[in-house]
């Protein structure tokens, strides 16, 4: 898997980002599906026994990770939503490709602030 994928995942969890963006799950973990129309919440934000995150939606049959579900909420490829999510976040990536040690740093830098944040 591509590097920088996974260290943005480890940084970013499912959970962070639909809040970030709008949307808040119920106690369940489901949101309404931006990507359909619906009356009943069907999209299921998780994070399953490894700690990988992500979302599924029963209605549409789409999944994936946090950058699959930047990339489908916004319309963009990959390569705009690692950007974005970096932005967005404050991960400090500044191109296509970051160099592992800045990836690294911005995982350490976000589970930290997590950290700090649950502790208020």
């Amino acid at each position: 898997m591509n590097q920088t994928a996974e260290l943005i995942k480890r940084a970013v969890p499912m959970e962070r980002a639909v809040e970030y963006y709008g949307f808040h799950p119920n106690r369940g973990g489901y949101i309404s599906c931006p990507f359909h129309r619906e009356k009943t919440a069907s999209l299921k934000v998780y994070t399953d026994q490894n700690g990988h995150s992500g979302w599924h939606c029963f209605g549409c049959r789409r999944g994936g990770s946090v950058i699959d579900f930047v990339m489908a909420l916004f319309g963009i490829n990959y390569r705009q939503a690692v950007l974005r999510i970096s932005q967005d976040f404050s991960l400090g990536l500044g191109g296509e490709t970051a160099k592992r040690s800045e990836l690294s740093l911005a995982v350490r830098k976000a589970q930290q602030a997590r950290r700090d944040a649950e502790r208020r």
